[in-house]
């Protein structure tokens, strides 16, 4: 792998159940990847939005075509790499094919938010969606099997990492097996993995929490 391409291959595989398929008027259907799922994975990547990543020094303009108002947005897009410049517009008011005057009250809080998928796209996340790959149900089906056994493996991974660190690790395995209604670690259903694995994280944050006595 070429380090140039390190970020990019790392993120270029998006979740198939963070999709959605979109069919807008007059136009071809296309996947849709869901914008808090792709900055989960860039805070992931780099950090929060702010420090290791995000947009900066805004610039917005209303621009009036017409019967249409357009937000127009003039941004630089920071990450630890670097930053680039990314230009973005959306429609803020405007009349519906109908004929009727629409104004969409969120279309501020979509164009910050559609401007950080834009130009997290350029780095990669994302890219065997607009690389037109989820065309093809053949990869999806694989792309979804492999994101499911990552998940699961990791569910698993903090399970037995926990039972590991556990001061009465038998009664602790106990707990897990009885909860999951199985008879070892390795076979607990991926539901049952989930719902355990989160269990976990909750016991552990209370835990440090009690510990800090904020």
């Amino acid at each position: 792998m070429s380090d140039t391409l390190k970020i990019w291959d790392a993120v270029r595989k998006i979740d198939p159940k963070y999709t959605k398929q979109v069919s807008d008027a007059g136009k071809q259907p296309f996947t849709n990847i869901d914008a808090y799922y792709l900055i989960e994975r860039a805070t992931e990547t780099f950090g929060s939005m702010g420090k290791g990543f995000g947009l900066k020094e805004l610039h917005m303009d209303e621009v009036h075509l017409g019967d249409t108002i357009l937000v127009k947005l003039k941004a630089v897009f920071f990450y630890p790499a670097g930053e680039f410049p990314i230009y973005n517009a959306m429609k803020l008011l405007y009349k519906t094919q109908k004929g009727y005057e629409r104004v969409d009250e969120d279309a501020y809080k979509k164009l910050i938010t559609n401007t950080l998928s834009k130009a997290l796209s350029y780095l990669g996340f994302g890219a065997d969606v607009y690389m037109g790959k989820f065309e093809d149900a053949a990869y999806v089906q694989e792309v979804a099997q492999e994101f499911t056994n990552e998940e699961y493996y990791s569910y698993l991974h903090t399970i037995k990492a926990y039972i590991e660190k556990a001061e009465h690790k038998e009664k602790v395995t106990a707990w897990v097996l009885e909860r999951a209604g199985a008879e070892s670690i390795e076979v607990i259903p991926f539901e049952s993995a989930k719902e355990i694995a989160k269990l976990i994280e909750q016991k552990v944050k209370r835990a440090a929490h009690d510990n800090t006595g904020a």
